[in-house]
């Protein structure tokens, strides 16, 4: 009865979480205040609705949750939704579900440091199922040859240029040093979980120059995206009523979505932190 209840709730803020994400309005990301990308908001959700019950079955490899989720999503939809998202919280779930009586910082460096290389493959797999946006050719361990290292080896490799891949260098340290307390922050001072996501995404694209938007546009590009989002944010974050920020919103998302930037790896840091913050609750 526990281990039902324990799947039902990961599945229940799971979804809860992917629904906040189209909810809020994240300029450069689709959203139900946009919705003229693509994939739109149906496409997310149903991503969401397909890639929970793997996402958080008991018994799984990590490689295991990562790949079955992300087949489960390319069966709902034919198209990249979530592979950011399943990659941050695939190791949150894992390490949850074995925690032991343990927070879950320390539970997920072990569950990291466990890694094989088997989950590598199973990764790798998932990753060319899910065929994101930005991918090129590198010397060691390029993503469309088979890994010859354990997962956690294979991020750190890669976490010089993918904040996604930092995060498991880094024992997720975005999320948990900085994500998890600025989200609280923000839901205390508005009592509005939309809002609060909204600045913690720019909170987070203020600070980290968007790794996909760098992959795809370069470095210069990607830090004048952040740049341009700082003073806002400060502002915005400052603020007592976020809704009268709604227009200037809106105007970066336009500009954005016209220039084709979408910051995708900030949005999906900020579902995770999020995530994170909802398994204390569990």
């Amino acid at each position: 009865m526990q281990e039902f209840s324990s799947h039902s709730s990961l599945v229940s803020l799971y979804r809860h979480v992917c629904w906040l994400d189209v909810q809020a309005l994240k300029p450069g990301n689709t959203s139900v205040y946009s919705n003229t990308s693509t994939p739109g908001v149906q496409e997310f959700l149903e991503s969401a609705k397909a890639s929970a019950a793997p996402l958080a079955c008991p018994g799984l490899s990590l490689g295991e949750r990562i790949l079955q989720a992300i087949q489960a999503t390319r069966q709902a939809v034919d198209t990249n939704t979530n592979l950011g998202i399943i990659l941050l919280i695939a190791p949150l779930i894992h390490a949850w579900l074995g925690r032991t009586g343990r927070k879950l910082e320390v539970a997920l460096e072990e569950t990291l440091r466990q890694s094989t290389v088997l989950d590598a493959k199973n990764v790798y797999r998932a990753i060319r199922i899910a065929q994101p946006g930005g991918l090129g050719h590198v010397d060691d361990q390029d993503i469309y040859e088979e890994p010859t290292v354990t997962l956690l080896n294979a991020m750190k490799i890669s976490s010089s240029k993918d904040r996604v891949a930092l995060q498991y260098a880094s024992n997720f340290r975005d999320i948990f040093h900085f994500g998890r307390s600025r989200y609280r922050s923000l839901l205390m001072h508005w009592g509005d979980e939309c809002w609060a996501a909204s600045g913690l995404y720019l909170a987070f694209l203020a600070r980290f120059p968007d790794s996909l938007v760098s992959r795809k546009y370069g470095m210069l590009k990607a830090q004048e995206i952040s740049d341009m989002i700082t003073p806002f944010e400060k502002e915005f974050c400052r603020s007592d009523s976020p809704v009268r920020y709604k227009s200037q919103l809106l105007e970066i998302d336009s500009c954005l979505k016209r220039d084709r930037i979408n910051p995708g790896t900030t949005a999906d840091l900020t579902v995770a932190s999020i995530f994170a913050e909802g398994l204390e609750m569990l």
